[in-house]
Parts: C-alpha cells; structure tokens; sequence
C-alpha cells in the first residue's frame, strides 16, 4: 500500500470522528441541591461561541447545547457545582489605620484613590478580629470591635476556581448604641478560598481609613473530599 493510499484512509477514518465533535449536541439536567439560577453564570463561562443555556425553574433544571466535544466537561462541572451547601469559615480582620495628613493620597481625588501602596507601609492603630460561620446560600454576622459589624450572605462556591461567591457584603459603623449604623462598604464580591482579599476604605469625616481583609476557608465535612 503506497504512503498516499495510507493517508487517504486515515483521513477518512478521522474526518467523521472530527466533525462528529463539532457537531451540537445537547443534555438536560436537574439539580437536586442547589438553585438552578445559582448555577447558570458559571456554567455560561465554560460555553463555547455556538452553546446556550435554557433554564427551567420550575422544574430546577437546565439545558445545554454546545459543540459535543465540550459537554462531558460541562457535565463534570455540573456535577462539581450541584453538592450539599458547603459550610465556610470567614475570616475578618478589620485594621483602623491612622488618619492621612493634609498632602496625603486622598486629597486631590476623594471620591477615588488607589492607595493600597500607601496603606501598605502603615502600621494599625487597632485591629478587631471576628469570624462568620456561613453556608452557602445562607447569611451570618460578626462584631468587629464595639463599633463595627460585618454581615455576609454567600451564593455559591465554585469547586474548579476554588472561589467563594458572596450576593452581600456590608460592613456597618455605630458610633453609639443609641445612634444608627451607617453603612462604610455594601456590594458583592468573589473571594478565592484561602486567600485573603483586601478592601480599602478611605477615611470619613467621622472615620479614620480602614483596611478591611477577608479570607473564607472552606470547612471539612465527613463528605466532602474537595478539602485540600
């Protein structure tokens, strides 16, 4: 057999293998954990240019069309997604950092000034410590000294990324007992697990700036293998 004949055969037989796995394909599935929109962002992430979702809520399930040659990966990742709602430690350190003098970093942008390099060479006046027992999909609080408290509600916790989703993050200032909380910093955040995240918060009229880190660590259970 001539070396042209041979690759003509093996073309032939790669070619429908080839375009089988660029062909689309599709499956459903039905989460028995987790809220199916809980899901839904991460899973986008992974599609390729011609996938899409289709989400039945009432049925907490979804549908997904992608090339074929991507869908046992995105299978897995379901899988990975769709456990028990995990329970995490949170982890807050709240450091009250001296006030800025009059040329400091905050006087020519007040509303916005990237200064972590500023507040990284200072030493805390004071730093309140406290931990939030959370699970996903659940909410939890912790006092911060006598003056500060930090509420946290977390979405999910992605396996792969090893990133913690929060839906809300606050952390409220009362002067007083009788006074009421303001709040300093409210939003949404992805912290990755194990780490540290760092939060700056410039200072106030009543307020000094405060350095705000937040590290979740995710919890063993008698289950669950994913802990390192």
């Amino acid at each position: 057999m001539s070396r042209r004949t041979w690759m003509v055969l093996a073309l032939a037989s790669v070619l429908p293998l080839w375009f089988a796995a660029q062909q689309l394909a599709s499956f459903r599935y039905t989460l028995k954990h987790r809220d199916v929109r809980s899901v839904v962002g991460r899973v986008t992430e992974e599609l390729g240019p011609r996938g899409r979702i289709t989400v039945d809520g009432s049925g907490n399930s979804l549908s997904v069309e992608d090339d074929a040659s991507r869908l046992p990966g995105l299978r897995r990742l379901l899988l990975d997604l769709d456990a028990p709602a995990r329970r995490f430690a949170l982890e807050a350190a709240l450091e009250v950092l001296p006030k800025p003098s009059a040329g400091g970093p905050f006087k020519q942008s007040p509303a916005f000034v990237d200064a972590t390099e500023w507040s990284a060479s200072l030493r805390p006046e004071v730093t309140h410590r406290g931990v939030i027992d959370l699970r996903e999909g659940g909410r939890g609080d912790c006092s911060l000294g006598e003056d500060f408290r930090l509420d946290a509600e977390a979405q999910g916790f992605d396996p792969s990324r090893r990133r913690l989703g929060l839906k809300s993050l606050r952390l409220s200032w009362r002067p007083g007992k009788g006074d009421a909380s303001k709040d300093l910093l409210r939003g949404a955040a992805v912290l990755p697990e194990g780490e540290p995240t760092l939060f700056l918060l410039r200072a106030r009229e009543e307020v000094p700036p405060l350095r705000l880190r937040i590290t979740p660590t995710l919890l063993p259970e008698v289950d669950r293998p994913e802990v390192p």
